[in-house]
């Protein structure tokens, strides 16, 4: 952890530098590039933490919040302290998750693939959906590209793999 959250300064020396990066409207590139979003280099919220102290993550993770809100058509939103208690039991139960996995989420919650949110917004509509529908997805990604990965292997494997006839022709030279 140590390691990362020294690579994560050297790229953003500070956390305003980093929410500038990692700003909203980068929400649409992690869901045009799922597989950079889930494999890429972006820091986990946890590592943000620990690159520039408790509570970065979830001052990382209001504004995203606050995004989605604005984008839902409701006529209740949340006010600044449930945004940040929201954004505080994200960072509790996902502080596994990239900063790019949660503007995923995000994009795609906007988009409606996780349901409606009807007349307010509902932090436990969404922290279900973060739950539910999102980790499931993000994990059967995950097990397809591991899939894949082995496959590849194997590929590889058996093109330099020698055949029974080659074997048979090497043990044969060898018992002479």
């Amino acid at each position: 952890m140590r390691q990362k959250s020294e690579s994560l300064k050297k790229s953003h020396s500070d956390l305003g530098s980093f929410c500038k990066t990692f700003n909203p409207s980068l929400q649409q590139t992690a869901a045009d590039n799922v597989d950079r979003a889930i494999f890429g280099t972006a820091p986990m919220l946890c590592t943000l933490d620990a690159a520039y102290g408790e509570g970065s993550a979830v001052t990382w993770l209001i504004p995203q919040l606050y995004n989605l809100c604005a984008s839902v058509g409701v006529k209740v939103k949340l006010d600044d302290s449930q945004l940040t208690q929201l954004a505080q039991m994200i960072r509790n139960e996902f502080g596994y998750l990239k900063a790019t996995e949660v503007m995923l989420f995000v994009w795609r919650f906007k988009a409606g693939c996780y349901g409606e949110l009807y007349g307010s917004v509902d932090p436990i509509r969404i922290m279900r959906a973060l739950r539910g529908k999102f980790s499931d997805e993000r994990a059967n990604h995950i097990d397809l590209h591991e899939k894949m990965e082995r496959d590849m292997e194997r590929r590889k494997w058996a093109e330099t793999a020698a055949t029974p006839e080659q074997i048979e022709a090497i043990k044969k030279k060898f018992n002479k």
